[in-house]
């Protein structure tokens, strides 16, 4: 969920201020005062428990699968999280335009056409 407010954050910043994409991170630290201005990506955020969508925990055991899964397919740290909290849920379908993902046997990965 940090990582979806992050998201919709930066992408609110985006549209709002009309800043570029690229770099976007490091121009909200440097003019963080722009934060108190963003709203929609709360107002976003707190909506996801209506779109009927499980939130899984995140566990010290399901980090250290992924630092596992890491170093065996490669991944970074978000990407073998993903893989290893699927492989707990028994889940093997993912929607992904990330192709690391391909790495990885026992998923089946639908990227956006």
């Amino acid at each position: 969920m940090a990582d979806v407010a992050h998201r919709l954050m930066t992408l609110e910043a985006i549209s709002l201020k009309g800043w570029p994409v690229a770099g976007i991170a490091a121009r909200l630290r440097k003019h963080h005062a722009e934060i108190a201005g963003l709203s929609i990506y709360r107002q976003a955020l707190a909506r996801i428990p209506l779109m009927a969508i499980q939130v899984l925990p995140i566990t010290q055991s399901l980090v250290e699968d992924a630092t596992s899964v890491s170093q065996q397919h490669q991944l970074l740290t978000g990407d073998a999280l993903i893989v290893a909290v699927m492989a707990q849920h028994g889940l093997v379908n993912l929607a992904s335009g990330d192709d690391d993902f391909d790495r990885i046997p026992a998923i089946t990965r639908y990227a956006p056409a």
